[in-house]
C-alpha cells in the first residue's frame, strides 16, 4: 500500500463502520416476538397497545402522510379489515403514524378516513424498535404475538399476498 492511498482509505472508514452497524442491527423479522407498542391514538383521546390485540391477527402498519404508497394502502387495508371481520376472521389493522407533526396525519385521514385504530408516534420510537427504514413498512403479527410477515412498500397487487398470509394464520383459529 502506498502512503498516498492512506487518506482515501481513512475517508472510507466511517462509511464502512456505518454499514457494519446497520447490518448488525437486526430488524424485527419473521419468527420474532413483536416488540411492544403502546402509543396515544391519533384522532381520539386515549392510548392503545399492541398487546391489547393478543388473540387476534394484527397488521401493524407504520406510515406517514407524505408517503405515496400509504395513500394507496390505507383504503385497501381498511376494506380488507372490514370484509375479513365481517367473515368472522379475528383480524385487526393497527396503523402507526410517524409524522413529526401529528396534524399532518390527521389531515391525511380527513381525506382518507379509516375504521381501524391509528396511533401516533412523532418521536419515532416504535419504528426504531422495529428497525423500519422506509414507509410504509408493515408486520403481520399472529394471534400469539409472533411476527409472521414483514412487508415494505405497498402496491395494489400486494393486498392479495397479505390476505393469503392472514388466512393462513386464521386457518386454525375459531
Amino acid at each position: 500500500m502506498k502512503i498516498n492511498q492512506i487518506p482515501s482509505i481513512l475517508a472510507f472508514l466511517p462509511v464502512l463502520c456505518l454499514v457494519l452497524i446497520v447490518q448488525g442491527a437486526s430488524a424485527a423479522e419473521t419468527g420474532d416476538t413483536a416488540p411492544a407498542v403502546q402509543l396515544p391514538q391519533l384522532q381520539v383521546d386515549g392510548s392503545m397497545a399492541l398487546a391489547d390485540f393478543r388473540g387476534r391477527i394484527v397488521y401493524l402498519d407504520f406510515w406517514a402522510s407524505w408517503c405515496p404508497p400509504c395513500l394507496v394502502s390505507m383504503p385497501i387495508m381498511n376494506e380488507m379489515r372490514n370484509r375479513l371481520q365481517a367473515q368472522g376472521v379475528p383480524f385487526e389493522v393497527v396503523a402507526v403514524n410517524v409524522d413529526s407533526d401529528p396534524e399532518d396525519g390527521i389531515d391525511f385521514l380527513l381525506d382518507k378516513p379509516v375504521d381501524f385504530i391509528v396511533l401516533s408516534d412523532p418521536e419515532g420510537r416504535s419504528p426504531a424498535d422495529y428497525k423500519v427504514v422506509g414507509m410504509p413498512t408493515s408486520f403481520l403479527v399472529g394471534a400469539d404475538g409472533v411476527i409472521a410477515m414483514r412487508h415494505q412498500g405497498f402496491r395494489r397487487s400486494d393486498a392479495q399476498t397479505i390476505e393469503n398470509e392472514i388466512m393462513k394464520l386464521a386457518g386454525g383459529m375459531p
